[in-house]
């Protein structure tokens, strides 16, 4: 089971989704934020490459 994750940015306000095999905080690259806790989260596919 594959889970698509919808972060917010509490550090420069940007968003993004990331696929995981579960609901997890992840890293963003764009300012080096750290820990950020998904503010949505569904079922995908495997074949997502989002």
């Amino acid at each position: 089971m594959q889970v698509r994750n919808f972060y917010h940015c509490a550090e420069c306000g940007r968003e993004w989704i990331d696929v995981w095999s579960a609901q997890c905080d992840d890293d963003w690259p764009h300012c080096g934020a750290r820990h950020m806790s998904p503010y949505k989260s569904e079922d995908a596919q495997e074949s997502d490459d989002e």
